[in-house]
């Protein structure tokens, strides 16, 4: 039961968060009204036909401002304090793919049926 609690308040509480950038929407439709009659910051220019679009714009921009203000506290790093290099695309040499066969294959073949044979050894009969 208390899982259960716990695991509808965190959907609960995520739903909320995702909701957040869309309550001045909600909250324009809802008070409509109120807010093209009062609120409304061209309320002496009626050819505009803002009816509280321009509170509703400076809400969003509000909200908005506030949730990205964490990327001004970003610090800047100056590459020039760290003498690290991208690797030189030239310093890598490229061996074509017939020479390292013939020249690795013969030492890994060996390599392996060495080890193989000192390790895998039939199991021997008690007579």
């Amino acid at each position: 039961m208390k899982n259960q609690f716990l695991g509808i308040f965190f959907y609960l509480l995520y739903l909320l968060a995702m909701m957040r950038p869309i309550v001045p929407i909600i909250e324009y439709y809802a008070n409509y009204d109120y807010i093209a009659t009062v609120l409304c910051e061209n309320r002496d220019k009626p050819y505009l036909e803002c009816n509280g679009k321009c509170y509703l714009e400076s809400q969003i921009k509000k909200n908005n401002h506030n949730n990205h203000d964490h990327k001004s506290t970003v610090p800047q790093i100056n590459l020039a304090d760290y003498p690290v290099s991208p690797l030189d695309q030239y310093a890598l040499k490229i061996v074509e793919f017939k020479q390292f066969h013939s020249k690795y294959l013969k030492e890994i073949n060996y390599s392996t049926q060495d080890y193989h044979t000192s390790i895998l050894k039939p199991p021997q009969l008690v007579s």
